[in-house]
């Protein structure tokens, strides 16, 4: 042990920062903060840093202002380490790294939601040099606020570092403050509050103008108020929900000796229903035309409704569709999310041509889900389902596979995450059982190995040459054919694939035995990506090809695993599509057609799409919304109940409710099937109720609430805004029948759509189950 002391000169080292700032601005006005720097030597070259950001924002993230000073000279506490050399004798390869835990707790809940109805407020100069006095002037252009904001400096040079902070409050001489839902659905009808402080401006009559968006309207969009010298007033308007969308509502107050103040409040109408999908194939003769207009989506409300197009040689893969299919799903788990990110490696350029957003922005959305996943992973390198964890092998290997193909494309994957995800499937390889009807995790891990020359050639050998056979899947036949192919062993890669496809024509779906991700048109669309993506491609791609179209058009309802190997399977086959010579109003066109038309553009102009190639070509039409009229209470594999309770247990009606009641929301639900199975549940809320109690499901306050059954555990639980939502690991031993409670309570008063309570099979999607919808109007004290 050696100890070692350092003297430092801490105040020759520390720069002195001076904020000249003001106390008070205006909302709008331009925020001008001098600063000067103290300590410097002469001729020394300084730098600072200043962000100004909102108080609120820093108090819910327990953010302390950045010093640099207090970091390089404060005192410590004396470090002790302990060093081990024994693990070096110990092959990495063949066992499970060691891990020391400490603290505990389940990972955070989701922070999906609405929208805020402001615009956060943090602002950053960026590196700004100062003068030869040490002198600077940082100008920030303040924003719609009302409040404190922080601004904090940070300075240096080669020598030294300093900080400072100080606080500016921003305000208007009249202060406007707008009240309102959170969220709304379409045919909602709400009031909005509007607060007037007049803090300095002058007495009288105030002029409030109300401009909103299309999608909203209101039932006044001019009032005034008197005000006096400090007095307060407000209006109350009501408005209603025409379309779904992120709408904009903005108020402007004005005096008649020109003292103007406005401000602006974003909601999301959210459709009050899930989305439905309707799926045409039609084959498209030489010289024949199709017209496509907007009746098409008549059975869709208006806003929600989408018609996507797909010609190419994918045949009856709708790419668009499936793109907005992932686009649209709402939850995260890392399966999920790398479903969602997978397909845009390849096929960004085909979402921004559906209106997914730029090319651009979609790489940016690929790179953010690179970092979700990443925030799953564990110490020892797998991967958990809805936070850190690991012990799921298939899941390891579909997010290393995920992470392997965004590096082969540049995107920024940090070394040592991606060396810990393999050593964990080389790891875990180790250990795996021997196969026997399955293996359908050992051979996507081996895949994955062999993607990023890691896997052993002799195990390949072995399992396609005496092993094939107990292999249980398709995708796994397929996920060792292409790993063969990558180490140039074709005859045993076609072996494997031509197993593959005996396994798919004549395999049996034992959905009682699968637990996890797995379907028949999952495997087949798996297994035709893996052969369309190997050189050389097996024999056998045009029958993958033949049997994954009558799958597709088998099944009406696909999970996030079934689209996104669709989506891959279509990458694969899209390579050359020159030979496709189509006539779109008019005017030519070769290759595929991937398109995707609103109802709007469609009414405005029909589209007549003609085949002037000499073949025959498969047009997939998917018409995509919310439906007019909800459909009653209903479901397959599932039944769902959704009953309200008084806090002591009263059955009660929620038709009509007081501002501020509370309410326990009981959810019941009964699973018809004895499978494993990962269930979701989603509560959909009124846009008029918000929870209030997440707790009351985790069983922390149960004893409060004596008369509820205890709710099973969940995997993973979310209180968004507009819902509650809870996902289940169901085994065939668990009961049929389970509950869950919530409390929320009766906030906007309106009257409000009562959207369906819905429960699925995340990866049997044909079973699912929904309740009726209902109306709900809470009456509040105008």
């Amino acid at each position: 042990i050696g100890l070692q002391w350092l003297a430092v000169d801490t105040e020759a080292r520390t720069l002195g920062v001076e904020l000249d700032t003001p106390l008070l601005i205006e909302s709008h006005e331009a925020l001008q903060i001098p600063l000067k720097l103290t300590g410097l030597a002469a001729g020394e070259d300084a730098f600072v840093t200043v962000a100004a950001v909102d108080v609120g924002i820093l108090n819910l993230t327990n953010y302390e202002p950045p010093a640099p000073d207090d970091w390089y000279f404060g005192q410590r506490r004396l470090g002790v380490e302990l060093r081990d050399l024994y693990g070096h004798l110990i092959d990495g390869m063949l066992g499970v790294t060691g891990r020391i835990r400490s603290g505990g707790g389940e990972a955070g809940m989701g922070l999906n939601g609405t929208p805020p109805a402001h615009e956060p407020v943090s602002l950053f100069s960026g590196i700004v040099e100062v003068n030869s006095s040490g002198e600077a002037v940082i100008d920030f252009d303040v924003p719609e606020f009302s409040g404190t904001l922080r601004v904090m400096a940070v300075a240096w040079s080669d020598t030294q570092v300093g900080h400072a902070t100080s606080d500016v409050v921003v305000r208007d001489p009249v202060v406007l403050t707008l009240s309102g839902p959170r969220f709304l659905a379409p045919g909602d009808s709400a009031y909005l509050r509007i607060d007037v402080d007049n803090l300095d401006g002058p007495a009288g009559e105030y002029q409030v103008s109300i401009s909103l968006s299309d999608g909203l309207d209101v039932d006044r969009e001019s009032t005034s108020i008197n005000l006096s010298g400090g007095g307060r007033g407000y209006e109350i308007v009501e408005i209603s929900a025409v379309d779904a969308g992120l709408q904009n509502i903005n108020v402007q107050l004005q005096h008649e000796d020109g003292l103007s103040v406005e401000r602006s409040y974003r909601l999301a109408v959210r459709p009050a229903h899930p989305d439905v999908s309707e799926r045409e194939v039609i084959s498209l003769a030489p010289g024949a035309a199709l017209n496509l207009n907007a009746d098409r989506l008549a059975n869709y409300r208006e806003g929600t409704a989408a018609l996507t197009l797909s010609i190419s040689h994918a045949g009856a893969i709708d790419v668009p569709s499936l793109l907005a299919a992932l686009d649209r799903y709402p939850y995260g788990c890392s399966e999920q999310i790398t479903s969602r990110a997978l397909p845009l490696l390849y096929l960004a350029d085909v979402a921004a041509q559906s209106g997914l957003g730029r090319e651009e922005d979609l790489r940016e959305r690929v790179q953010e889900a690179i970092l979700d996943v990443l925030s799953h992973q564990s110490t020892s390198g797998g991967f958990g389902l809805w936070g850190p964890g690991s012990g799921d092998l298939w899941l390891n290997a579909y997010v290393t596979d995920f992470l392997t193909r965004a590096r082969e494309l540049t995107y920024t994957i940090p070394d040592r995450a991606m060396v810990q995800a393999l050593d964990n499937l080389q790891n875990a390889l180790g250990y795996a059982p021997d196969v026997n009807g399955d293996g359908h995790d050992v051979a996507y891990a081996l895949y994955v190995l062999a993607r990023n020359r890691r896997a052993s050639l002799g195990d390949l050998r072995y399992y396609v040459d005496t092993q094939l056979d107990n292999f249980g899947s398709a995708m796994a036949k397929a996920h060792l054919g292409a790993a063969l192919a990558l180490y140039g062993e074709s005859s045993r890669s076609g072996t494997a694939f031509a197993s593959a496809l005996e396994e798919l024509r004549t395999g049996q779906e034992d959905l009682s035995s699968i637990y996890g991700y797995a379907s028949r048109l999952r495997d087949g669309a798996a297994t035709l990506a893996l052969a369309a993506e190997t050189t050389p491609a097996p024999a056998s791609l045009p029958q993958f090809a033949d049997l994954v179209a009558e799958l597709r058009a088998a099944q009406n309802y696909t999970s996030t695993q079934e689209n996104a190997w669709l989506l891959l399977a279509a990458h694969g086959l899209m390579r050359d599509d020159a030979d496709l010579s189509l006539e779109v109003n008019g005017r030519a066109r070769s290759g595929n057609l991937l398109e995707s038309y609103d109802g709007e553009r469609l009414a405005e102009q029909p589209v007549t799409i003609t085949n002037n190639g000499e073949t025959a070509v498969d047009v997939v039409i998917t018409a995509t919304g919310t439906p007019v009229e909800a459909a009653p209470a209903g479901g397959n594999g599932f039944s769902i109940l959704r009953s309200y309770y008084t806090l002591s247990g009263d059955p009660v009606s929620v038709e009509e409710v007081g501002q501020n009641e509370r309410f326990v929301v009981v959810l019941s639900i009964t699973e018809k099937t004895e499978w494993r199975s990962r269930v979701l549940v989603a509560d959909l809320l009124p846009a008029g109720f918000e929870i209030e109690n997440p707790n009351l499901v985790s069983a922390i306050e149960w004893e409060d609430f004596d008369w509820l059954e205890e709710a099973p555990a969940t995997a993973h639980l979310e209180f968004r805004d507009d819902r509650f939502v809870a996902a289940f690991e169901r085994s065939q031993h668990d009961a049929r029948t389970f509950k869950l409670a919530y409390t929320v309570r009766a906030v906007t008063p309106g009257v409000f759509v009562a959207p369906p309570a819905l429960v699925e099979d995340m990866y049997r999607p044909y079973l699912n189950g929904w309740t009726d919808t209902g109306t709900v109007e809470v009456i509040g004290a105008r």
